[in-house]
């Protein structure tokens, strides 16, 4: 019989479960330290409304659908049109994935203006996209139909 004695009972159990830190609902303190997900969810919106305001034209929502139109249309018939929207609404593109596509739109005109717009945000870029950008400056300064747009490239390349 003692050694049911030593062991202790059910109601006991409970109890040091109820005082654990680990178990059952957090405390006071530990509720005070957490935010519940609506504070932040409106500090996220509240974030992007900012990031929205200070980009100006290129924040509002006609920008972003001209603007993955661009992406969506690659390869196909309405590309170089989407390009020419974008560009005479906003101006060129700001980023290296946008202006490696706009490469390959076949307007002499668009390409040129890429190339420049490349030269001069080229020191911002991540390695792995100034790596993609001399391949792909390389490749058009072997392949390109156009002598301009070949010798471009070409100076591009050796000033980057």
């Amino acid at each position: 019989m003692s050694d049911y004695d030593d062991r202790p009972n059910w109601c006991e159990i409970d109890r040091q479960k109820d005082r654990s830190r680990h178990y059952g609902r957090p405390s006071e303190k530990t509720q005070d330290r957490q935010k519940p997900d609506s504070d932040r969810w409106e500090s996220g919106r509240r974030k992007q409304a900012l990031d929205r305001l200070f980009k100006g034209e290129k924040g509002t929502l006609e920008h972003d659908r001209l603007f993955n139109k661009i992406h969506k249309s690659f390869g196909t018939g309405s590309f170089l049109a989407n390009i020419k929207a974008y560009i005479d609404r906003y101006g060129m593109p700001d980023d290296a994935p946008t202006l490696m596509l706009i490469l390959d739109s076949g307007s002499v005109e668009y390409i040129l203006e890429a190339l420049d717009k490349l030269k001069t945000i080229f020191q911002g870029l991540s390695s792995r996209q100034k790596d993609d950008v001399k391949r792909k400056l390389s490749i058009i300064k072997m392949t390109d139909k156009s002598p301009k747009v070949r010798e471009k490239a070409e100076e591009t390349l050796e000033s980057l």
